[in-house]
């Protein structure tokens, strides 16, 4: 069992069926790793550039970033189809919303889509 494994069973979040979906999603990222970091799930590949915000009941937000310290110089991150609920939180910063129970097949498609997108994009 992994430390987020731990942590997802402490919280028991009511969206459960949700953030299994995005976590297993995540997972499959090749080359990534899986953490801990501000008592939320977070992932990296050269650099942390996803993190679970768990902290709302009736949300899952997954915010995309370009590290745990702000990279102003990052070239932009451009993103083509936005899901519902999506918005820019500054430069190089996505929070992805989602209050449903569960994702359904497109929502996952077009979830997936965009993290292949945001990690296409990073710069090591």
């Amino acid at each position: 069992m992994t430390s987020v494994d731990v942590l997802l069973t402490e919280r028991a979040h009511p969206l459960e069926e949700l953030l299994a979906s995005i976590v297993t999603m995540l997972r499959g990222i090749p080359g990534v790793t899986e953490s801990v970091k501000w008592n939320s799930p977070n992932y990296a590949l050269a650099d942390d550039f996803a993190t679970l915000q768990l902290r709302r009941d009736d949300a899952i937000q997954v915010v995309l970033h370009t590290g745990a310290k702000a990279k102003p110089d990052h070239p932009g991150i451009v993103i083509d189809a936005m899901p519902a609920g999506a918005r820019w939180a500054g430069h190089n910063r996505l929070v992805l919303t989602y209050r449903q129970a569960a994702l359904s097949p497109a929502d996952r498609a077009l979830l997936a889509a965009v993290v292949r997108a945001w990690t296409s994009q990073l710069v090591s």
